[in-house]
């Protein structure tokens, strides 16, 4: 097994990343974060019923990169729709990057693979911590937050 940091990575996600990482197979996040999770797990805001974590997804790949220099996805993606959801992410992420100015500064991107539903419904913030898993998800997820799978798969979370 290769190194890494975290099991999963948690993350606050808005309704735009929520799609750049549906729709295009990726997330960015500072250099200074888990450099190498397993997987990446998006907690949902502002999403109404959908709110919280009901995905999971492999990451396949990590790189720093700036994202005005507008590079090509990097390394060998398994297939032609990863190469080809990577690169509308890639420009979706360009294009956030620059309404947000963050075009000129490192970032971590992952590439990560489909994503897959977990939870029926989402795993919240509350219905977590009610469960008494070893580790709280608190309120406001911080920069780095990962859990292990023990935690995330609990019975009574809707999945264990």
């Amino acid at each position: 097994m290769g190194y890494y940091d975290a099991e999963i990575l948690i993350q606050d996600v808005n309704p735009l990343n929520a799609e750049i990482f549906e729709e295009g197979w990726m997330y960015v996040t500072s250099p200074m974060d888990k450099k190498a999770p397993l997987y990446f797990a998006p907690y949902l805001t502002r999403q109404g019923a959908n709110t919280g974590i009901s995905m999971i997804s492999r990451v396949i790949d990590a790189e720093i990169a700036v994202l005005a220099d507008k590079q090509d996805v990097v390394g060998d993606p398994p297939s032609d729709e990863h190469l080809q959801r990577w690169r509308n992410g890639l420009t979706w992420l360009r294009e956030r990057a620059e309404a947000e100015q963050f075009a000129d500064k490192e970032v971590r991107l992952f590439y990560l693979d489909r994503p897959i539903t977990i939870a029926r419904p989402p795993i919240t913030k509350a219905s977590f911590n009610k469960a008494k898993p070893s580790k709280r998800i608190p309120n406001q997820i911080p920069k780095g937050f990962s859990l292990g799978f023990d935690d995330l798969l609990k019975p009574g979370l809707g999945i264990g």
